[in-house]
């Protein structure tokens, strides 16, 4: 077995049920996360962001093909490029601002009925972010 740095490591000293039990859980907060957001999209969209009900739908539907299909770039740059550990790294830290930046945008006061183009922007970049 060769650990991340390319070294041999020990299978009495590696892995096991810590790591399995950190990954567990990082997975199921993420899905707790993904799964709260996408459930309460069309609320928001046409809620505080004011879209028309079509308009919230065609959304949810760009972004929920755009999820479906990113993994498959992933496997290509973690194939590719990256190599599975790196790109692990970045798409952690990429999911983890887009969902920063999420919750930011949705505590942007909005002084009128219309949200601003900031808070608009802001929140469809980091919705793609955590795609």
């Amino acid at each position: 077995m060769v650990i991340a740095s390319g070294e041999v490591g020990s299978r009495f000293s590696t892995g096991g049920w810590k790591s399995a039990r950190l990954v567990i859980c990082v997975e199921m907060a993420e899905q707790f996360a993904f799964y709260g957001i996408s459930s309460n999209l069309i609320t928001y969209l046409t809620g505080p962001l004011g879209e028309s009900t079509a308009a919230a739908a065609a959304n949810i539907n760009a972004w929920s093909g755009t999820e479906s299909f990113l993994p498959l770039l992933w496997g290509f740059i973690a194939d590719s490029f990256l190599g599975r550990f790196r790109t692990i790294l970045v798409a952690s830290f990429l999911y983890i601002l887009g969902l920063g930046l999420l919750s930011f945008s949705a505590m942007l006061p909005s002084h009128s009925k219309d949200p601003n183009q900031l808070q608009v922007t802001l929140f469809f970049c980091s919705l793609y972010l955590i795609a």
